[in-house]
């Protein structure tokens, strides 16, 4: 094993990364390839992730090809993506995602393979019975990062990174031109969606916020998410007395949801993908939390970023991805942030410029 890894250590010809998903992971996973690519410059190096997703990599100067998987095909797809790995003759195998079809799909490659972990046994004991037995905090970049020290590779502090191509740019930019937004106010984007219902804080919250943002500090709000958000932004623009908040949620592929973000001044978003997408953009943000905690890994890496949280419940984390609903009913994870609360964080960061 010694010599193995010296030889990947001194001259590997080819690395292969896989994760598959989601958003915020991918997002997250970015400085994978980056150092590796820094520390090994003439190595090919391949990612896979899921076609949905495979936007998010597009533009990646440290990538040199992008493997999507079509998970519609099924095993199929997945037994032809196999067949395409065993002719790469990789030298090492990193498995950032440590899933069942991840498994499937690094077994039987040749080359030294790292999977990263999880810390699922402390995760569940924190979860289910409150016992943290997290000695530090390790944001998952880390993590990932950290399975990799073995071959060298240490954490250049750059963070997340996305691409945006300059006509995506220019295209979002004469969208948001023709909508009518100035350049002369402060842009402020908000993203009041999440993939469960404890990460979202209230959506008439948000519309408090978006209210102030708009008479105190005279900014323009834009309203982004997936087409799964657009109830919880038409809500807004409805309770908006002066329908003055733009909403394109459910209107734009991802990397154009990084164009029109990449333009805002702040982000107000909670726990989710376009948080993170925030982090790889580094935008100011305030990022609400509710059912999870910091020692799960996923708080926004980003200097420019303000977590809001309610620190007082011992029933925080009661889920490591979110629940449908709150398991105490009471749901103060997030009532009890305020929007008086939150709209200060905003204020104080649009200060500091």
């Amino acid at each position: 094993m010694h010599s193995i890894q010296t030889t990947v250590q001194s001259s590997p010809k080819r690395i292969l990364i896989i994760r598959l998903s989601s958003i915020g992971d991918i997002i997250l996973a970015t400085p994978v390839p980056r150092n590796l690519k820094n520390k090994f410059p003439a190595v090919e190096l391949d990612f896979i992730v899921k076609k949905q997703f495979a936007a998010l990599l597009h533009g990646n100067p440290y990538i040199d090809h992008i493997l999507p998987l079509d998970t519609g095909g099924g095993r199929r797809e997945l037994a032809r993506l196999k067949n395409q790995l065993q002719a790469r003759n990789y030298d090492l195998v990193v498995d950032i995602h440590n899933n069942l079809r991840s498994h499937y799909l690094k077994a039987g490659l040749p080359g030294i393979k790292v999977t990263y972990k999880k810390y699922a046994f402390r995760r569940f004991l924190l979860v289910k019975f409150g016992w943290n037995l997290f000695r530090t905090i390790i944001p998952v970049t880390r993590r990932y990062l950290d399975s990799l020290a073995t071959f060298g590779i240490t954490d250049d502090r750059l963070g997340p990174q996305v691409f945006i191509d300059p006509t995506t740019l220019q295209r979002m930019d004469k969208l948001l031109q023709d909508k009518g937004l100035e350049t002369t106010r402060p842009v402020i984007c908000m993203a009041p969606g999440a993939g469960f219902f404890t990460k979202r804080w209230p959506v008439e919250y948000f519309t408090q916020i978006a209210e102030c943002c708009i008479k105190v500090l005279n900014a323009q709000i834009v309203l982004l998410g997936n087409t799964q958000d657009q109830q919880l932004t038409r809500q807004i623009i409805i309770q908006l007395a002066d329908k003055s908040a733009l909403d394109l949620a459910g209107t734009l592929e991802i990397m154009e949801t990084a164009a029109v973000m990449n333009r805002a001044d702040l982000v107000v978003s909670n726990d989710s993908g376009l948080m993170h997408l925030a982090a790889a953009l580094k935008k100011k943000t305030v990022a609400v939390f509710g059912s999870t905690t910091r020692e799960l890994g996923f708080f926004p890496d980003n200097p420019l970023a303000r977590v809001m949280e309610n620190n007082d419940l011992p029933c925080r984390p009661c889920s490591h991805i979110g629940r449908k609903k709150c398991p105490k009913q009471h749901f103060k994870c997030m009532r009890d942030i305020l929007p008086d609360t939150v709209f200060q964080a905003v204020r104080e960061l649009l200060k500091n410029e």
